[in-house]
Order: C-alpha cells, then structure tokens, then sequence
C-alpha cells in the first residue's frame, strides 16, 4: 500500500479519514487535508477549502469502535433470563411465570377470567330457564 500524497509505502493511517501515509506525511496523528485542508504536495485540486475540514478524532471509521451496552432480555416480574414474549401484551417471560398458551401470567388470568364470567353467565341463564320451566 502506498502513501496517498507521494506514493511511498505507508506506515500508518491518518486518525480522522484513514488515509494510508508514508513516515514524512504521517508525523502527526491526522494528516494534511484533516488538520488543515490543504496538503503540501497533493496532486489533488478538488481537495482544497478556507477552513479546516472538520475532524471527528471520537468514531473514525478504521478503528475499533466501542460496543453499545447490552442487556439481554429480562423477565417482567423477576427480572430472570429470558426468551419468551408475551403474545397479547408482548411483556418478556420466564419459565416461571408464564402463562397457558403463550401469555405471561397476568394475561392469562384475564384470558381465564372471561371464561369464568362465560361460564357463569350460563349457569345464570341456566337457572332462570329451569325456573321458569318448574314454575309452569
């Protein structure tokens, strides 16, 4: 690889834009068109500006960038591991407090509960039939 102002080889990378430089070129830690726009010897014309490009030395793209924080998946009521997602409320769950079908169990209660309200409707309406019948 070779620098990318003399064509020499290249020992290092400038901070700001990566380009290759040779030891003459790559003195400092950025190269001539990042610390001030313009390049002695450059064979480039289109690299020319008033003010300095602008040097962005936090996240260059050639280095290794720091990994964003992670926190794996955790359970709604404990906070345990988990892989399972609720299907109704889309809460995460564990083993622990999952509920039938794939709900958590908050919404299985109320899943339960509107069979249990359906079944008593029906024993009500059932009642009222039967004493209907008798009293006739």
């Amino acid at each position: 690889m070779s620098c990318l102002i003399c064509k020499a080889e290249s020992v290092t990378r400038c901070y700001s834009c990566g380009a290759l430089l040779c030891a003459e070129h790559g003195k400092s830690d950025n190269c001539g068109r990042c610390t001030s726009a313009i390049a002695a010897g450059d064979p480039r014309h289109d690299r020319v500006s008033e003010k300095p490009l602008s040097v962005d030395a936090a996240s260059p793209w050639w280095r290794p960038q720091v990994a964003d924080d992670y926190a794996p998946p955790a359970c709604y009521k404990c906070q345990g591991l988990t892989r399972m997602q609720c299907r109704n409320c889309k809460e995460r769950f564990c083993r622990d407090h999952a509920g039938p079908g794939g709900l958590c169990q908050e919404c299985g209660r109320s899943a339960n509960l509107g069979i249990y309200v359906a079944a008593t409707m029906a024993v009500f309406v059932a009642i009222v039939l039967l004493w209907n019948w008798l009293g006739q």
